[in-house]
């Protein structure tokens, strides 16, 4: 039970720090279907091990786009927050 209540405190976090960016990605010009299809399959990359998830993620990864940085600084920052 833990894991699911941590992986749903996780998502919760995810989401309310995008909306919160929403404002800034905009101005910035972000794809933000990229950004958010980027996200959602990292969330569900850390639910289920599976492989074709991780190997989409890791080809978004690779393109070094200002999503894929946007993204990777989203997923750090939602270990800072305390919901």
């Amino acid at each position: 039970m833990q894991m699911v209540t941590t992986t749903m405190v996780n998502s919760q976090k995810l989401w309310m720090v995008v909306k919160r960016m929403e404002p800034h990605l905009i101005r910035n010009q972000a794809n933000m279907e990229k950004l958010l299809k980027m996200l959602m399959i990292h969330d569900v990359s850390d639910d289920v091990s599976n492989s074709d998830n991780k190997e989409l993620w890791s080809e978004f990864e690779s393109n070094e786009t200002y999503e894929a940085k946007v993204a990777h600084a989203i997923i750090r920052l939602i270990d800072q927050i305390e919901i």
